[in-house]
């Protein structure tokens, strides 16, 4: 549309600009606004889609954080509990062999008969100066081993 060095219209014989040049100028420029205007709005679109995209990445990565953290916290509490799980086995295996040595001894006691053993000094004997005669003997037996 340009003439020569951005001379849009031609000049008119008494002074003035053609009518032809300025519309065709002014048509121009209403279809170069009109495709600005469609540029702008497909840009604007894809901006707003852009930025929805964003957000729902952040959304999306704040999600998967949380559920990093809570699988962690549930990671942390299972291996809590399967140490305490495992003290509770051994201490149910600690039980459960006492409780089998105790029902053999049982057992045993209820098979023998009960036997009572006499004293190996009579309750007669059985005196403070006995005592003490048994005590000197094994402080010097004791006294004997460093001598």
């Amino acid at each position: 549309m340009a003439r020569k060095d951005g001379d849009y219209f031609r000049t008119a014989r008494f002074g003035g600009f053609r009518k032809e040049d300025v519309m065709q100028y002014i048509e121009a420029q209403q279809l170069r606004l009109r495709d600005q205007d469609l540029a702008l709005g497909e840009k604007d679109r894809l901006l707003r889609d852009a930025r929805r995209g964003q957000l729902r990445w952040m959304d999306a990565a704040r999600q998967q954080r949380k559920r990093g953290a809570a699988a962690n916290q549930v990671q942390q509490a299972l291996t809590q509990f399967q140490r305490q799980l495992d003290a509770a086995q051994t201490l149910a295996a600690e039980i459960e062999r006492e409780n089998f040595f105790l029902r053999e001894r049982i057992r045993l006691l209820e098979e023998a008969p009960l036997k009572v053993e006499p004293p190996s000094v009579p309750l007669e004997q059985l005196t403070f100066r006995r005592f003490l005669e048994d005590l000197d003997e094994a402080i010097d037996g004791e006294m004997s081993e460093y001598l």
